[in-house]
């Protein structure tokens, strides 16, 4: 059954061809992109763009269920078991990173930008809450970006409010003047998690404050992608997004480096502190999935603008075909 343009916009459960190709690795999933499966005459081709519910509950049942459907359609598998495989790997992948992320939709959603708002307000509360040992951690970076802990919250409480506001009434000339402030807040994070990754004391006896601002880091990048789109420049939305998510495999690789190598001060580890941190390390890898289906998503409502708000609207799964 090719895919028409009447099928552009029906909800996964009524597409039971492209189902069975899952299913029989015909084709299989890269993120939330559905391709020809390697090896066949189209191998690598994309069939077409899953689109989540803007809900995080209902984008969680709709993964489910499709997982539920492709495990149905293993019992008459003659091949392509390593396809599937890979299929339902993603799948976990989206269903792990949409719980992580409390939803797969947070950069390009009007929904999902108020959930980051909140999300960094209250992170703002717990960095202002734990500011003695927020501002020892910030010192680790040098005396000369020891800044005032309040006034800076302050400061960042006031871009997030702004930048709220100016995407509400989609004042682009202001959104952009937004950019570069984000942008600052957002590499000064970076660079104190980078100074902290190559430290394997610091990853355990810091490990509160670092999930912290691991956390801000990773919300302030879906703001900023999400005001980049605002503010009409797409490109650097997704840049945004794919720069997030290799920004937090290097610092999961960074921090794994330091870890295997000081061995002894990983001699003095306790249980604990090795379940937190490998925790951590988990929960870094889980959200990249999340970041690149966003960064994709973002290219599909380019070419066919409607899309995020019809899939926003939806309470299934939808396939966009290519």
């Amino acid at each position: 059954m090719p895919l028409t343009d009447d099928a552009l916009w029906r909800t996964l459960p009524d597409l039971p061809d492209v189902l069975d190709k899952i299913a029989n690795g015909q084709y299989t999933l890269h993120g939330g992109v559905v391709r020809h499966a390697a090896g066949t005459e189209q191998g690598g081709q994309i069939v077409g763009h899953l689109l989540f519910p803007g809900d995080a509950q209902q984008t969680q049942q709709s993964i489910e269920k499709l997982q539920t459907v492709i495990e149905e359609g293993l019992g008459s598998l003659q091949g392509g078991l390593d396809q599937v495989q890979q299929s339902m790997g993603v799948l976990q992948g989206l269903q792990v990173a949409n719980l992580a992320l409390s939803g797969l939709n947070l950069a390009v959603s009007t929904a999902g930008f108020i959930v980051v708002c909140k999300k960094l307000d209250a992170l703002s509360a717990k960095i202002q809450a734990q500011s003695q040992g927020i501002i020892e951690t910030l010192k680790m970076v040098g005396e000369a970006h020891d800044r005032s802990l309040l006034g800076d919250e302050a400061q960042f409480r006031s871009l997030i409010m702004t930048a709220q506001q100016f995407c509400e009434h989609v004042d682009v000339a202001q959104l952009k003047s937004l950019v570069l402030p984000f942008t600052k807040e957002y590499q000064f994070t970076k660079l104190v998690l980078q100074k902290h990754a190559r430290s394997a004391a610091s990853n355990v006896d810091r490990f509160d404050d670092i999930s912290l601002l691991q956390n801000r880091l990773i919300n302030m990048g879906l703001m900023l992608a999400h005001v980049q789109l605002r503010a009409g420049t797409p490109v650097y939305a997704q840049a945004a997004l794919r720069g997030l998510a290799e920004d937090i495999v290097d610092l999961n690789k960074t921090r794994i480096e330091a870890l295997t190598t000081d061995h002894a001060f990983a001699s003095r580890v306790t249980q604990d502190q090795y379940r937190n941190v490998r925790g951590f390390l988990r929960s870094g890898k889980e959200v990249v999935p999340a970041l690149s289906y966003q960064a994709d998503l973002i290219g599909v409502d380019v070419s066919h603008p409607g899309t995020l708000a019809k899939a926003a609207e939806s309470k299934e799964i939808l396939l966009f075909a290519a």
